[in-house]
């Protein structure tokens, strides 16, 4: 039996466009040396981007930032670049209705989040549906990324459940086979036409 649902953030409750990112930094170069490829891999690249280590909370917001901005003679002052790196969400209106339908049914619902303090910032100011949400679980505060197994070992710190009574709804298909590894229900998230479909057909 079901008796907690977690959610990832980007690309299930929000889908989002992080490629324009590097474009509009790109363009603030003060002497076009890097194209925004260069910019993107350096930042975002899976296992060596700068990225990791902000989102596991390893420096501030504002080093993150400088880092940035003197590797790439960047012209640009933070509150621009927060506009640049926080533009780039929208809601998933389906996965919204979804949400308030298990938790008008009684289900307690966590969000478990790879994330930084920049985005998230931005995100609860701007998207009522994550005050939904019973507990959130973001890597820069638990100071792990998914998959490792210290972010999923958060879910059970936060409620008494078993493993088997979690369901695990993610985009990346790596992070929701650690969850079954670790005991745990999951779903690969590609449209939420599927979500519901398993939420009607178990009768959760």
């Amino acid at each position: 039996m079901i008796k907690l649902f977690v959610f990832d953030l980007g690309n299930v409750i929000l889908p989002f466009n992080h490629v324009q990112i590097a474009d509009k930094l790109s363009d603030c170069q003060k002497n076009r040396t890097f194209c925004p490829q260069d910019i993107f891999d350096y930042i975002f690249d899976f296992e060596k981007g700068s990225i990791n280590g902000y989102e596991e909370g390893h420096c501030s917001s504002m080093e993150f930032f400088q880092d940035i901005r003197d590797r790439y003679k960047l012209d640009v002052e933070f509150d621009a670049f927060k506009e640049i790196w926080n533009n780039i969400f929208w809601e998933n209106l389906e996965v919204n209705e979804m949400i308030v339908y298990l938790k008008a049914k009684g289900y307690p619902i966590f969000l478990l989040s790879n994330t930084n303090e920049l985005h998230f910032t931005h995100i609860i100011e701007r998207y009522p549906i994550v005050h939904v949400m019973d507990e959130w679980i973001l890597s820069f505060e638990i100071g792990a990324k998914k998959p490792q197994q210290r972010i999923y070992d958060a879910i059970f710190e936060k409620m008494d459940v078993s493993r088997d009574e979690v369901f695990y709804i993610d985009d990346v298909e790596p992070y929701v086979q650690s969850a079954r590894y670790l005991g745990m229900n999951g779903m690969v998230f590609t449209q939420p036409a599927d979500l519901w479909d398993i939420i009607r057909n178990s009768n959760f």
